[in-house]
């Protein structure tokens, strides 16, 4: 099988920054609905936000394919090669740990510094979040093996801790996928899918976070991996070549997410949109090439991280605001003005510590090594 050249598909860092604001809005319904303050749109009439977090399960797929994109050929040429599998694995520690590290070095100050001005943030929500416990797990990335029962911290950054873990899986999982016979990439799909059906029977949903999320990402990642050797065979190269494939994809998982359809439905129509807009990489056309979407694909991480920040701020902000005002439920003025100021503070942080944090930080550290 002859591995690809590492050419950069674009459409796939926009669909990055899609997923991270699906994500967002996800949170952005949590947080009023859980404050009692009432959902976004009513859940009874579609599940559009309350799927949100699938979109998750989209970046560990894309994780897995990206990964093998870019690695593949370096990892299974030199199999076990210590040379390279540190430049890997430093790659992506650069990658991922100066954001994450920053965004705890924010939350630090943040719990030391709003209990002495607003003592009645301390609630159940904020001892549970900020457990000084769990501070260490956060750290050392094991945040999603069941160290603790709740989310903790930056709570978006149990994802982060998970990927970490299969970054290093991946330095015998790709080479040994890529050179075993088909039927074994068959086998692991399987196993994956298997893996995920009885996660979600453990939550009834696949919002596995703090204590299976390592494996969640597991069997995602894997797909992803295998989604990506599909794609080197050619498979399906004329159907997902079509310049209308993606659009289908994604309105496809729009149906799924609004009739509340099972979570495992949505896997292999993510792996389609994944081929989709990899075999349409050649396309100036795209609507994934327009600057502004490509611009969120590129500070995504940052829009991923940053938002678990204010989710905090917007968290903690409303108990107190539903006191002042006598607030039960938010009227529709209210609802956009707290939608709008999220994600102009979220895109707004974002575009700083993409530039000042993740860009900076990435260039330092590789000279180290």
């Amino acid at each position: 099988m002859h591995l690809s050249s590492n050419k950069y598909i674009e459409g796939l860092t926009s669909l990055r920054g899609i997923a991270a604001l699906w994500v967002l809005f996800f949170h952005l319904d949590v947080i009023i609905f859980y404050r009692d303050l009432g959902p976004l749109i009513p859940h009874e009439w579609s599940g559009i936000l309350t799927k949100g977090y699938l979109w998750v399960d989209f970046f560990f797929l894309l994780s897995g394919f990206i990964i093998s994109h870019v690695y593949a050929q370096e990892l299974s040429k030199s199999f076990l090669n210590f040379a390279v599998i540190k430049k890997y694995i430093w790659a992506r520690f650069t990658r991922i740990y100066p954001l994450h590290l920053f965004t705890l070095l924010l939350l630090i100050p943040f719990v030391l510094i709003v209990p002495l001005f607003y003592l009645a943030a301390v609630d159940g929500s904020w001892e549970t979040y900020f457990a000084w416990s769990a501070l260490w797990d956060n750290l050392l990335l094991i945040h999603s093996m069941k160290q603790h029962t709740y989310l903790s911290w930056n709570i978006v950054s149990w994802s982060i801790g998970a990927e970490w873990w299969n970054y290093l899986v991946a330095c015998v999982a790709i080479p040994f996928l890529f050179k075993s016979p088909r039927i074994f990439s068959v086998i692991m799909a399987m196993i994956a899918f298997l893996i995920l059906y009885f996660l979600n029977l453990h939550l009834g949903k696949l919002d596995i976070t703090f204590d299976y999320g390592w494996l969640r990402c597991f069997a995602e990642f894997t797909l992803g991996v295998i989604t990506y050797r599909i794609y080197l065979s050619g498979f399906g190269n004329s159907e997902f070549s079509k310049p209308w494939g993606y659009i289908i994809a994604l309105a496809w998982i729009t149906a799924l997410f609004h009739w509340n359809a099972h979570d495992l439905m949505v896997i292999p129509v993510f792996m389609i949109l994944l081929l989709s807009v990899a075999h349409q990489s050649h396309s100036s056309a795209s609507f994934l090439k327009h600057k502004t979407v490509n611009y969120l694909g590129k500070i995504s991480y940052s829009i991923y991280m940053i938002h678990g920040i204010w989710f905090m701020v917007y968290w903690f902000a409303f108990p107190y605001l539903k006191n002042q005002w006598n607030l039960t439920e938010l009227n529709l003025f209210m609802k956009l003005v707290y939608v709008i100021s999220f994600i102009g503070f979220t895109l707004i942080s974002a575009h700083f510590t993409y530039y000042g944090v993740e860009v900076k930080c990435r260039e330092w550290l590789k000279k180290l090594f």
